[in-house]
């Protein structure tokens, strides 16, 4: 389904025994109840990239763009502090902001320090231009 939509039919025979599955479990007290009660809830989400030209159907950009900062936080055990978790977030979210606009960390980071130990808003302007 990923690569190519399903013929009408084909369609209608997996939505009819997906939902029929769904009714047989959804009553059910234990995991498969919960799950079958979940899809129920979301089920109509769950086919929007069949419908809508440039969805994907996996979360795989999302994933590709933290896995920087999972593979950080596992290997350096987190922070200790709201505090920190904050600038982590932060500084990580401006690794990544900087890494897709093709720009290099260490002068914006120093840029912005700059701006505001000067009392003045950073140049925010190379955020906003499309890449290349």
């Amino acid at each position: 389904m990923a690569k190519d939509p399903p013929a009408v039919g084909e369609w209608q025979a997996f939505y009819a025994r997906l939902i029929r599955l769904i009714t047989l479990h959804e009553k059910r007290k234990d995991d498969a109840g919960r799950f079958t009660r979940r899809l129920r809830r979301e089920i109509e989400s769950l086919w929007t990239f069949l419908s809508e030209q440039g969805v994907d159907p996996t979360n795989n950009h999302a994933e590709r763009m933290l896995r920087f900062a999972v593979l950080w936080r596992k290997s350096s055990q987190g922070t200790s502090s709201e505090k920190g978790n904050r600038w982590v977030e932060c500084i990580l979210s401006l690794r990544q902001t900087c890494r897709l606009r093709k720009k290099t960390t260490f002068p914006v980071l120093v840029d912005a320090l700059r701006a505001y130990f000067r009392g003045q808003e950073p140049d925010l302007a190379w955020i906003a231009q499309p890449t290349a």
